[in-house]
């Protein structure tokens, strides 16, 4: 035999369920014999053999081996495709168990985990099996009820006064939403964890959602600051868009005419502002100004976790390429911000926007929210004028 026709064999794919559904067809409705089968099928004559076997639904024990060999081939053997593919799929070894999971290894698990109450990670660490496996192969098999494991043996269980302290924090944080809420159906002014905010807005997946900062000038070796300027930033979260203003001081009034700067240019494609917790943003003038004024809900980030807020933060570094640490801001103009801002969203990103640059994402994000909008109050128009149309409806025939 060739080493080609060695090699054809030797790579030879495994037989399908189709196969042994034509096998059936062949056998049992063609009559063909078994060498006819495999020339058609292109395998061995030996592989038709062993699969007839495999599926055979006829039991002939009690017959003698000669008179077996005396009936013919095909009424002594009723080959059931479904049968055979059980008998194969029952005998290949589970994936991920193989013959690594033997009794001896399952006892062993179980004992150490449900007597000795170790842990899955206790039994790898200390070497208690004599074969090589993961952590996750011992929950994996438990998941799949191949091993026997009482989770409470090494889940955490809070003692009485643990449970005490945690339904302690849960009444607290009801009575803060409770109150939340009170406060808001009246109409007063609340401020909003980061942790209210939708998951439309943490997956990024609507425009108009921005992140808010204040970039400060360096310190001096007294820790004072070398001016009172500083720059507001913006940054749009899905497009990574990003805005600039400058601020004369951190006074409030100087904070709310920088935001006004922003609001005049793109306050259309402003849905909600996540800021963090510093003094300018977290005075009630603000706050008031922002939810109240503007009817924009502002979220507040988690103290010193900037990484709420990473869009802003990234973009802050970027802007440090323009003014580096210990720059002054008490020269720069505004027009000098708005231009740094273009060269900003006119780089494009490889990671965030697949190459696109933030200029463009936003200008078509834009665009698509205010066709939305437009037709939002379209059908709100449409809406009051039909129930205006109804209501003088039902005022004439009360009349009448």
């Amino acid at each position: 035999m060739s080493d080609e026709k060695q090699r054809k064999r030797k790579f030879k794919a495994r037989m399908t369920e189709n196969d042994r559904y034509m096998i059936e067809y062949l056998w049992n409705t063609e009559k063909m014999s078994q060498s006819d089968i495999a020339r058609k099928l292109g395998r061995s004559q030996s592989s038709i053999a062993r699969e007839l076997n495999k599926g055979n639904t006829l039991d002939f024990d009690n017959l003698d081996r000669r008179t077996l060999l005396n009936m013919d081939i095909h009424a002594r053997i009723k080959y059931s495709a479904q049968r055979a593919q059980f008998m194969t799929l029952q005998s290949q070894p589970t994936v991920g168990q193989g013959l690594k999971l033997t009794d001896d290894v399952k006892d062993m698990i179980e004992y150490w985990i449900n007597v000795e109450h170790w842990t899955p990670e206790q039994i790898i660490a200390g070497k208690v099996l004599d074969i090589d496996i993961s952590v996750s192969s011992i929950y994996n098999w438990e998941r799949r009820g191949l091993i026997e494991i009482k989770k409470h043996k090494y889940h955490t269980k809070h003692t009485p006064k643990e449970r005490q302290m945690i339904e302690s924090r849960r009444a607290k944080q009801r009575e803060i939403h409770r109150l939340r809420e009170e406060l808001k159906h009246k109409g007063e002014l609340v401020r909003h964890s980061i942790y209210e905010r939708s998951q439309v807005v943490d997956k990024r997946k609507q425009f108009a959602h921005w992140e808010i900062d204040l970039v400060l000038p360096s310190k001096m070796n007294n820790k004072r600051y070398l001016d009172t300027t500083a720059i507001m930033t913006f940054t749009e979260r899905k497009t990574r868009f990003t805005a600039l203003s400058l601020v004369k001081s951190k006074h409030t009034s100087d904070v709310l005419d920088a935001f006004k700067v922003f609001w005049e240019k793109y306050g259309k494609a402003v849905r909600t502002i996540t800021a963090d917790n510093g003094s300018e943003f977290i005075s009630w003038d603000f706050l008031e100004h922002v939810q109240k004024d503007l009817g924009v809900k502002l979220y507040y980030a988690t103290p010193s976790a900037p990484q709420q807020r990473g869009t802003n933060e990234n973009r802050n570094r970027k802007l440090r390429d323009w003014y580096p640490k210990g720059t002054s801001f008490k020269d720069v103009t505004q027009q000098q911000l708005d231009e740094v801002a273009f060269k900003m969203n006119n780089l494009p990103l490889t990671r965030a926007l697949d190459g696109k640059r933030p200029l463009d994402v936003f200008d078509s994000g834009y665009k698509t929210m205010q066709r939305y909008r437009r037709a939002y109050e379209k059908r709100k128009l449409k809406m009051l004028e039909e129930k205006k149309a109804s209501q003088d409806n039902h005022d004439s025939n009360n009349k009448q």
